[in-house]
């Protein structure tokens, strides 16, 4: 029926409502295209193409993610395959990128990452360590707080449950260390006493020192700090930012903070002095840092001299010089020599790698010593350029063992990946000491100098990275700094520190003890072949040692409640302690340095007078009121009735003693009759009404207030009482203020060591 056959149009019937429509838009459906026409799209061709998951793009997010400092240089890398078009740059995402970056980057996370489950305890910290890469200052030292705070609740709750089901405190201390152990070990980070715990060998005592430690934030932020600073450096060697091609030994932000570190620790040292706990006497610290062995040039002519005597004793024995140099696998290298790509690399640092030469040359050794072999000399360790540590020796031997002990450094240095190529040619090179080729020191003087300051070495290049040998002394020293390695090591021989504490005692004469002098002799003269030969030769055992060092233990020597052991002294066991020698009379404290304005108050004196010296140390001749200065013959020096200008250079060294004794003299004559004045002077305090209200306020409190606190007082200072602040007011009453003393860490750490020996003594006292 058409539409003609009704009345109007509208009266025609109409389709049904979801008829063809519906089926049609099952079937598909309608877009619209950029130019605004309708398309429609089958939905069986969208079947047809099954959608292949888009891995360019999920490594695309991976690098984005990544540190600025590693993505820095592949983002850039990324931006010129885009340019080549898509395809360039996925290609070089999925065989480049994720083939060789990203997964040495995974492995060298998972080195550092916690592992395994999360305790339920730490699980609020656990971004915190995934987000350990990105923390700064403050990150590291809120987390190191919050993992304190943890570790001290759960060693109390434990210790306390414990206390309250057994009333042991031994068993309670053990088993609180335990759980602060447990829950320290799913960190990925080493735990003091934890294998000591686990072999059940470890003491209450020595737990004391553990908790100490766990529950100390600043232990926690200088464990944070470590290994932020190595996971970071690790990566930079791993993704291949260190190298000879970019920047050799040490990654360019860890010269930054080694300087930076450095020039910290120059404004410190520079900014305190040496306070004697005796007598007040203060000397300048930096002039005690530069005179020892931590001024660079001190510690290079030391090592000189050291080997020098070395190669002396050997000529003399007509002993064999030997220089070895010891490589890594190369499964430990990250680039190759020509800074490419190394495919081998696993993933190590260059601890690791430090722990495997120890571990070849701890092997070595014992054989040696197993086939009667015995050597003495040096070794010096130095990065290749892409920080992986390698070791050169300089050893001394009977001629008739050269070849054995080549052989036997070699099999050892060989065991690991010995038939890979280059392995021959390159783990292990033995080079014999000729004299017409140099003398032994001068093998490895070249090597001391590019490792400590780059001395002598201006016109020198580095083999490895071409650049000169004085500018890559200090990235040397930034990598052995960041990752905690020894550059230099004595082998055999007496050790040093006996040879330190000998020379302190300078010209001083040991008549009464023989059997040190000869030592003692030879140290100060800086002869270190014949202090060797006074201890017993270049072979000696430990325990035949003529001249030791005497240790002096000091109980709870820290804030971690250690027994700290130092040196006192020096003794021969062969008198035992008849001959011992004390090295260190003076204890000497760190304190800050006197301002200018400070040090003229200090030594005020009468109106008038002239003002004492800064210090006892400053003993230089006081200047006369006059202007003009009288000479005086060198006849009359001695002559304590006059005060003379003297010109020291001209003076022998007879009247140099003679002069220094007789103003040494003037000096303690003028100290005395200053305190005699100052008895004269009245008392800045006078007792009065409102004294004596503050006096009896103070005994009906239970303090028993001296004149010295009532005067502060009187002067609106405040006075600590139990760790409470008073101030006093005019009504001559006492109050308290709102601001307490802050505990420290080392008070904390006493309280919790007095509790729990209190536990102890109550639990001896019951049984």
């Amino acid at each position: 029926m058409t539409d003609a056959a009704f009345t109007y149009p509208w009266n025609a019937p109409r389709p049904a409502i979801g008829g063809v429509e519906f089926t049609k838009s099952a079937t598909g459906f309608h877009y619209l295209t950029p130019d605004g026409s309708r398309k429609w799209l089958p939905l069986q061709d969208l079947v047809d193409q099954d959608e292949k998951p888009d891995n360019a793009k999920y490594l695309r997010r991976r690098l984005a993610a990544m540190p600025h400092y590693i993505r820095r240089f592949y983002a850039q890398k990324l931006e010129k395959q885009d340019q080549k078009g898509k395809s360039a740059a996925d290609a070089w995402l999925v065989n480049t990128f994720e083939r060789y970056v990203l997964s040495r980057y995974d492995s060298v996370n998972d080195r550092y990452l916690p592992q395994g489950a999360f305790p339920a305890v730490l699980m609020p910290l656990r971004d915190q360590f995934w987000r350990l890469l990105w923390a700064g200052k403050k990150e590291l030292k809120r987390l190191s707080h919050n993992l304190a705070d943890i570790m001290g609740s759960e060693f109390m709750r434990e210790f306390d449950f414990q206390m309250a089901r057994l009333s042991d405190p031994h068993f309670a201390t053990l088993s609180g260390y335990g759980r602060m152990g447990f829950l320290a070990s799913h960190l990925n980070t080493s735990v003091p006493c934890w294998r000591a715990y686990c072999d059940e060998t470890l003491e209450a005592e020595t737990a004391l020192s553990a908790v100490a430690r766990l529950q100390s934030s600043t232990w926690w932020l200088n464990r944070l700090r470590r290994m932020h600073a190595r996971w970071r450096e690790h990566l930079m060697v791993a993704t291949g930012y260190v190298q000879k091609k970019s920047a050799p030994y040490a990654s360019d932000p860890c010269v930054h903070e080694w300087q930076a570190q450095k020039k910290a620790n120059r404004e410190y040292i520079n900014a305190m002095e040496l306070e004697d706990e005796d007598t007040g006497e203060r000397i300048s610290l930096a002039d005690k840092v530069h005179g020892s062995i931590a001024n660079p040039a001190i510690r290079r002519s030391e090592l000189m001299v050291r080997m020098r005597g070395f190669e002396d004793l050997a000529k003399t024995a007509g002993l064999a010089g030997e220089f070895y140099t010891l490589t890594a696998p190369s499964c430990y290298h990250a680039t190759l020599k020509d800074g490419r790509r190394n495919d081998k690399y696993t993933g190590a640092s260059p601890r690791d790698t430090q722990h495997y030469l120890c571990k070849v040359w701890s092997k070595t050794r014992a054989s040696w010593k197993r086939h009667g072999i015995r050597v003495f000399g040096f070794r010096v360790v130095e990065p290749h350029h892409d920080a992986t540590p390698h070791w050169h020796l300089l050893l001394f031997m009977r001629p008739e063992h050269v070849e054995q002990v080549r052989g036997i450094f070699r099999e050892y240095a060989l065991s690991t990946d010995g038939h890979e190529p280059g392995a021959q040619e390159n783990r292990f090179k033995a080079v014999p000491i000729e004299e017409e080729h140099g003398s032994a020191t001068g093998y490895i003087a070249k090597y001391i100098s590019k490792n400590i300051d780059g001395y002598a070495l201006d016109d020198e290049k580095d083999d490895e990275t071409g650049e000169p040998l004085k500018e890559m002394a200090r990235r040397v020293n930034a990598w052995s700094s960041r990752w905690a390695i020894r550059q230099f090591q004595q082998i055999g021989g007496a050790p040093v520190t006996v040879y330190r504490e000998l020379r302190r005692l300078r010209d001083r004469e040991l008549v009464l003890h023989p059997e040190i002098a000869e030592a003692h002799t030879a140290a100060d003269e800086g002869n270190w072949a014949g202090y060797i030969t006074a201890q017993g030769g270049p072979l000696v055992a430990r325990d035949c040692l003529r001249v030791r060092l005497s240790y002096e233990v000091t109980e709870n020597g820290n804030i971690y409640g250690d027994d700290v052991t130092t040196i006192s002294g020096i003794y021969s066991p062969f008198k035992g302690e008849s001959s011992l020698i004390f090295t260190r009379t003076t204890q000497y404290k760190i304190v800050p340095k006197r301002k200018e304005d400070e040090a003229r108050g200090l030594d005020f004196d009468l109106p008038g007078g002239i003002a004492a010296p800064r210090s006892s140390v400053n003993n230089c001749t006081r200047e006369p009121r006059t202007v003009e200065k009288p000479s005086v013959p060198l006849s009359m020096v001695g002559d304590d009735s006059v005060r003379s200008s003297v010109d020291y250079s001209t003076l022998t060294r007879k009247e140099k003693k003679a002069v220094a004794a007789r103003l040494s003299n003037e000096f303690h004559e003028e100290e005395r009759q200053k305190l005699e004045r100052r008895k004269l002077i009245p008392a800045r305090y006078q007792p009065g009404e409102q004294a004596e209200r503050i006096r009896d306020f103070a005994r009906s409190i239970g303090w028993d207030i001296g004149e010295t606190e009532i005067g502060l007082l009187m002067a609106g200072q405040r006075i600590a009482l139990n760790g409470v602040f008073y101030c006093a007011r005019s009504d001559g009453a006492l109050y308290r203020t709102r601001e307490k003393i802050p505990q420290s860490t080392a008070e904390t750490v006493n309280t919790l060591v007095t509790r729990l020996r209190s536990a102890y003594s109550t639990n001896k006292d019951m049984t």
